[in-house]
C-alpha cells in the first residue's frame, strides 16, 4: 500500500509540472521579472456621466504637491510603529454639547465605511473630498413641513496615531437657496437631536463591521490625511517630559481629567481657574500580586508615594502639561512616567 502512494503522487508530482509548463519556454510560469520595464501608462478610466462613479477611487492617488509643509518622499519612509494605544472599537465622547466618535482605525480604513453607510442609508452625497476628510449629503426633505436638511461628515486623526474622530454637522433651510449650492455649516449643529441621532447610526454601523480593522478596502486618498495623533509626549531630558495636544482648553482639561481617573492616579485637588491638578502618584506601574518569594524578601511593599502638580498652559500649538514634584525634590523617573501613563489613558 505504502508503495502505491509513492507511484501516485510521483505520478501526480509529474503530471502537475506538465500541466504549469515549468521549466518549458512556452508554459504557464513564465519570467516575469523585466515585464513591468516595458509598462505603459494607460489613461484613467473614464465613467459614462449616466453612470454612477460613486465607488471608483484612485487607491494609488499622488498629489502634485506635498499637503502643507510636508516634502515628499524620493524613497519611501520606513513603515511607522505599531502604536500599542490603538484599540478597536468606537466609542461615542461627549464633552458638553459636542459630541464623536472615536475608533481604531486609520482615516484610510474609516472612509469606504462611511461612504457604504450613506449607501446603505439611501443617501446620495452631493460632495466629498477624502483628503481634506469630508462628506456632504444632499438637501433632504422633510414631509412634513417646509424644511429640508443636510449633513457634513469630517473625518480627523484621533489623539493617538491609528485613531480617528468623526464629528457629524446638521444645517437646514426653507428650500430657497438652489439644489447645487454649498451649504454654510455653524460651528454648531442647527439641531443637535438630529446631530446625535445620525452620530448614534455611524457609530452602530461601523461597531458592527468588524473588517475595517483588517483594512480590506483602505483609501489611499484618505490616507493622504495627516496621520499624527493630537497627543504626543516630548522629552527635553531628564525630568522634563511634557505632553502636547492640539486640543481647544476646554476638552483639553476634560480629557486629562478622564485620563487620570481611567489610570487610577489619585486626585488630591484639580483647581480648574488655576489649571492645575495636584495628584498622588506612586510610580510604580501596575503588576500582578507579588508571589511568595516577592512577599518573603520584601517585593510586595509599597512604592514611595509623590504628589505631583499638572499644569495646563495653552500655547501657541496648542496644549502643554507638565508635572512637577510639589515638594520640588528631582524626581525624574516618576515625573515621566506620570506623563506617559497620562497620555496612554487618553481616549
Amino acid at each position: 500500500m505504502l508503495r502505491t502512494l509513492t507511484v501516485l503522487v510521483v505520478a501526480t508530482s509529474v503530471s502537475a509540472c506538465s500541466w504549469l509548463g515549468i521549466g518549458g519556454e512556452e508554459g504557464w510560469l513564465r519570467d516575469r521579472q523585466d515585464e513591468y520595464l516595458r509598462a505603459e501608462i494607460t489613461p484613467p478610466m473614464q465613467i459614462p456621466s449616466e453612470l454612477d462613479s460613486y465607488t471608483i477611487d484612485e487607491l494609488y492617488y499622488i498629489p502634485e504637491e506635498a499637503p502643507g509643509d510636508r516634502a515628499l518622499y524620493i524613497v519611501p519612509p520606513a513603515p511607522k510603529p505599531i502604536d500599542s494605544r490603538v484599540r478597536e472599537g468606537v466609542v461615542v465622547q461627549r464633552f458638553g454639547e459636542r459630541a464623536w466618535i472615536v475608533i481604531g482605525a486609520t482615516s484610510g480604513q474609516v472612509w469606504p465605511r462611511l461612504r457604504d453607510y450613506w449607501s446603505t442609508e439611501e443617501v446620495a452625497l452631493s460632495s466629498e473630498n477624502a483628503e481634506a476628510g469630508l462628506l456632504e449629503t444632499v438637501w433632504l426633505p422633510q414631509s412634513d413641513t417646509n424644511l429640508r436638511h443636510k449633513y457634513q461628515v469630517r473625518v480627523e486623526p484621533g489623539l493617538h496615531a491609528g485613531n480617528s474622530e468623526i464629528y457629524v454637522r446638521h444645517v437646514s433651510d426653507n428650500g430657497g437657496s438652489a439644489a447645487n449650492e454649498p451649504a454654510q455649516f455653524p460651528e454648531e449643529s442647527d439641531s443637535q437631536e438630529r446631530e446625535n441621532t445620525i452620530l448614534a447610526s455611524i457609530s452602530l454601523y461601523l461597531a458592527d463591521r468588524t473588517d475595517i480593522y483588517r483594512a480590506s478596502s483602505v483609501s489611499m486618498l484618505a490616507g493622504s490625511i495627516e496621520a499624527l495623533g493630537k497627543a504626543r509626549v516630548v522629552t527635553a531630558g531628564a525630568g522634563d517630559t511634557r505632553l502636547e495636544l492640539r486640543l481647544d482648553l476646554e476638552r483639553a482639561w476634560s480629557q486629562l481629567n478622564q485620563a487620570i481617573n481611567n489610570a487610577n492616579i489619585e486626585v488630591l485637588n484639580a483647581d480648574r481657574d488655576a489649571q492645575r491638578f495636584q495628584v498622588a502618584f506612586s510610580g510604580a506601574e501596575e503588576e500582578e500580586e507579588p508571589g511568595f518569594f516577592g512577599r518573603l524578601f520584601g517585593g510586595g511593599d509599597d512604592a514611595e508615594v509623590i504628589n505631583f502638580d499638572i499644569t495646563v498652559a495653552e500655547t501657541e500649538q496648542g496644549i502643554s502639561v507638565r508635572a512637577v514634584p510639589s515638594s520640588g525634590q528631582s524626581a525624574p523617573y516618576e515625573q515621566d512616567l506620570l506623563i506617559r501613563t497620562i497620555n496612554d489613558n487618553l481616549i
